[in-house]
């Protein structure tokens, strides 16, 4: 049976005087987005909570328990910027909650939860701006939370703030736009103009501001020409927000001002080009404002800084041919590069659809416009650099896009054709990839790492008919094991069965085994009202796009499910993981098509073969 207490400070000091056991802090978890912060001692421990400020935050100390590792510190956006443990004295663990600045809780609306003292549950209230802060000291009666004495170590993701596609965020552009024409509303002249914000970023499809709100916060729009005004309902803005201006300079947005027009209602102003679309303004579901324009524009550049080298013989310079830029073609059939003069090219085919392209005898342009991808390009990444009297390209194409002969077509104009595959060709790939045998190439034993996420007290998504998302995953993920152990590959498993792994557990557990690949399994969610929403995505973070993408191709030519791209994202194990690591969500559990095929065993088998088939194409191609 489950009892909760409010946090009160009569029942505080009635316990305050009982003992507390020496022990040892064996896990925890903190759910940001949840306000939910879970732990467990192998011995009973007596916690003490203070709300302390300057900065804000709710410490729980644990008198008598020790911590064996060093300490551990996230960093969110939002209401709740950050969490940490840590040993704070000799004999004392403590775990703090620390609030974004102008934020602060009651702490008579903490709600806990224990089994024997040993498994704690903190439910905090949702963070609201304050006046001042105080300090109060409370010491935490214990409740039973369940029946299973198994240690608790949830392993919940922590799903990044940025939107729903979880783009990459990039610096704003540090020009101010000090125009004479430039117009802004006369009650808020007095604003304070600045180029960036810790609670706004600029994202690869719009900006996303991380305020306190979700859908059922109202969100009125209205345009005026050139500005459009969003009207926010019980939305309090951070006092880093508020009665600012951002200026941007991205798809066709001048400057964003933020006011606070009451105290329970706020307002955003777009300042636009006279060419940008409409925007629309939504929370998302994982919190935070996301502004995204209604019509198609250039999104944030997935390029590297320009490498510049001091070229072999200056004197050069002045008989070389200046390159002014590259470019995919608007129809995504060429890759344009342009120069001032006749120029040749050498293209390298380097490995996995990875191209090198050289320009000799030339110099990039100062400053070298950054390239601009689109969505949906077949070129995933440029990067560009100076390399002594040539001029680099490294073109990385999406799976099944190919770079052709480069062809002279004006006298400053080079374009390279890009092959991208036809329904038929994929229809027919299709076809081979599903007789064909899942043999690695070589005869040793690379170790790869098998994730199913979630687990025991955390069923992960809940979806269409209450279906769990714990439930779904872990036969996929046992059966693309059982696929790669046949063909010789040495697997390992984060969970076999039914229970909880912690997110840091899993990564360790990785990186301890020296592992070569890291494959975490999930299945993705948006909300019930929204069964339209189906289809395939696949996360990467850093060095695991191309694995990313191999599996996502694989999937998509074997497996009936729709499309919805490989995207960059922030998940815990995807940073922590020393190896190529991805993230597949294998549909969407509160999608209609989806749901129901994912409770089918033979539409699972497909899936998990798939992946399979994905890995040991990555392993084959990259020689693991």
């Amino acid at each position: 049976m489950k009892l909760h207490w409010l946090l009160s400070g009569i029942l505080g000091a009635l316990l305050f005087g009982l003992p507390a056991n020496a022990g040892k802090l064996v896990s925890w978890d903190f759910q940001s987005q949840n306000n939910r912060l879970a732990f467990t001692t192998d011995e009973g421990v007596e916690p003490q909570v203070k709300l302390v400020d300057n900065p804000t935050r709710l410490v729980i100390e644990l008198p008598g328990t020790t911590l064996d590792r060093t300490t551990v510190k996230e960093k969110y956006l939002g209401a709740i910027r950050g969490f940490r443990v840590g040993q704070s004295a000799e004999d004392r663990v403590s775990l703090v909650v620390e609030f974004a600045p102008g934020y602060t809780i009651n702490i008579d609306q903490v709600k806990l939860e224990s089994d024997a003292d040993k498994r704690w549950t903190i439910d905090l209230p949702n963070p609201r701006i304050a006046p001042a802060t105080r300090t109060a000291t409370r010491s935490i009666p214990s409740a039973k939370i369940n029946d299973d004495d198994r240690p608790v170590e949830s392993n919940r993701l922590v799903r990044p703030i940025d939107p729903p596609n979880n783009p990459r965020s990039v610096t704003p552009n540090p020009q101010l736009n000090n125009s004479p024409n430039h117009s802004r509303d006369n009650s808020r002249d007095n604003n304070q103009v600045t180029t960036s914000s810790s609670y706004f970023k600029i994202t690869r499809n719009g900006f996303f501001v991380s305020i306190d709100g979700d859908r059922r916060n109202r969100v009125r729009s209205r345009r005026d020409g050139d500005t459009i005004t969003f009207d926010l309902e019980d939305v309090t803005l951070p006092q880093d927000l508020a009665d600012r201006a951002i200026t941007p300079n991205q798809y066709g947005v001048k400057e964003i001002n933020f006011a606070q027009t009451s105290s329970s209602s706020a307002q955003i102003t777009l300042q636009l080009a006279p060419n940008s679309p409409n925007w629309l303004a939504t929370f998302s579901r994982i919190g935070g404002l996301i502004l995204v324009p209604r019509g198609d524009l250039p999104v944030a550049n997935d390029t590297e800084p320009i490498v510049r080298n001091k070229p072999t013989n200056p004197n050069n310079r002045k008989n070389s041919s200046t390159v002014t830029a590259i470019a995919v073609a608007h129809d995504n059939s060429r890759l344009i590069i342009r120069s001032d003069r006749n120029i040749t090219t050498q293209t390298k085919f380097l490995r996995n659809g990875i191209y090198e392209i050289t320009v000799p005898n030339a110099q990039l342009i100062e400053p070298f416009p950054n390239p601009q991808l689109k969505a949906g390009s077949p070129i995933t990444q440029l990067r560009v650099r100076q390399e002594g009297s040539d001029v680099i390209f490294v073109v990385t194409t999406k799976l099944g896009a190919r770079l052709g002969n480069a062809v002279q077509q004006s006298s400053s104009l080079i374009a390279l054709p890009i092959n991208v595959p036809t329904q038929t060709v994929v229809d027919r790939a299709r076809d081979r990839l599903a007789q064909q045998p899942l043999t690695p190439s070589r005869n040793s034993r690379p170790l790869v790492v098998i994730d199913p996420g979630h687990g025991g007290q955390d069923p992960g998504t809940i979806g269409i008919g209450g279906v769990q998302e714990k439930n779904v995953i872990l036969p996929i993920a046992l059966d693309v094991a059982a696929e790669l152990k046949k063909q010789g590959i040495e697997v390992r498993i984060t969970r076999d069965r039914d229970y909880f792994v912690s997110l840091k557990g899993r990564t360790d557990f990785a990186n301890k085994i020296n592992a070569d690949l890291f494959v975490s399994i999930h299945a993705n969610a948006i909300n019930l009202s929204r069964p339209d929403v189906n289809g395939l995505e696949t996360y990467y973070y850093q060095n695991g796009r191309r694995l990313a993408e191999t599996i996502h191709w694989n999937i998509l030519n074997s497996v009936n499910i729709r499309n919805r791209n490989v995207r960059r994202a922030r998940f815990y194990v995807l940073r922590h993981s020393k190896m190529p690591a991805t993230l597949v969500e294998v549909g969407f559990l509160t999608g209609a098509e989806d749901s129901a095929r994912l409770k089918k065993s033979n539409h699972r088998q497909q899936m998990a073969k798939a992946i399979a088939r994905g890995i040991l194409q990555y392993i084959r191609e990259n020689k693991i």
